[in-house]
């Protein structure tokens, strides 16, 4: 996946900073840009992509901006 540009971050509840990504094929993606220190979620890992139900409320807080 070859990100295009960034739409924006979020603190996820957890504490853990994701970033939301558009890639050259024009989809969305949210990364986990840094793990909360309070987060006990093992998929919340640097790096990688972060759950549907977590990017969908993600997404919706940028575009009620």
């Amino acid at each position: 996946m070859r990100i295009l540009r960034g739409l924006g971050s979020r603190t996820l509840g957890c504490g853990c900073l994701v970033g939301i990504y558009e890639t050259y094929d024009g989809d969305v993606v949210t990364i986990v840009d840094e793990r909360g220190a309070s987060c006990y979620n093992p998929r919340h890992e640097p790096g990688h992509s972060v759950a549907q139900q977590e990017r969908a409320a993600a997404v919706d807080r940028i575009k009620m901006e």
